[in-house]
């Protein structure tokens, strides 16, 4: 093989590897989540939206991501906000309405003192729900509701 040929070759699997990449990364982060807040109490504090992306994370309490989202704009209950640019997967979406803003829900003896959601779903047992329950794939722009319960 002469030196031109080793160079034409070698560019092409360069510029090849380039493009397959960014395509990969287009597709891979061009999502959006919207969700749909219902049944907030107050604008006391602010939604702590927590993003899992496994049930290992979720038993171990270490979201992928945390967002923090203004309770201003709640009207009779409900709000919406958007995630942008994520990435293709599973998730499950955590919503933990923190009112006094300490990152934590607070607890009156067992029973939790603040409200709490999950991604399309309504957790109505006193145990702490699966990750499987209100896990989701993404793979398009995808809308989700929650649905805050409080005790």
């Amino acid at each position: 093989m002469s030196n031109k040929q080793r160079f034409l070759f070698s560019f092409s699997l360069l510029f090849t590897f380039t493009i397959t990449s960014s395509i990969s990364l287009v597709n891979d982060y061009k999502h959006c989540i919207t969700i749909n807040f219902e049944n907030v109490r107050n604008k006391k504090g602010r939604i702590q939206l927590q993003v899992y992306k496994d049930s290992e994370s979720f038993r171990a309490e270490v979201p992928w991501t945390t967002r923090y989202v203004s309770k201003t704009d709640i009207t009779d209950g409900k709000a919406s906000f958007k995630i942008y640019n994520m990435p293709s997967g599973t998730y499950g979406l955590v919503l933990l309405d923190d009112e006094n803003r300490n990152t934590k829900i607070d607890y009156n003896w067992l029973v939790p003192k603040e409200g709490f959601g999950f991604s399309d779903y309504y957790h109505t047992a006193w145990s702490k729900p699966k990750f499987d329950d209100f896990k989701f794939n993404l793979t398009a722009a995808k809308t989700v509701t929650m649905k805050v319960r409080y005790l």
